[in-house]
């Protein structure tokens, strides 16, 4: 079960990934159970690495604009 659902959060992450501008239009609480998922993953593929490089970015990004989720 926990292989499934790693599959799919990657899935859609990676499909995320592909354009920032759904990263941007992504829900402040979606971006913030990403940011959380990837703070709790001890040992991280490339491909999730690079997920979570995207999410720490949108995060920030929000952060400066006066938006502190996550």
């Amino acid at each position: 079960m926990k292989i499934i659902f790693t599959s799919a959060l990657l899935s859609s992450a990676v499909l995320l990934a592909a354009c920032e501008s759904k990263w941007q239009k992504l829900p402040d609480d979606q971006l913030a159970a990403k940011a959380s998922d990837c703070a709790a993953i001890a040992d991280p593929s490339s491909a999730m690495i690079q997920v979570c490089k995207n999410v720490t970015r949108e995060c920030e990004r929000r952060r400066d604009n006066g938006v502190y989720i996550c």
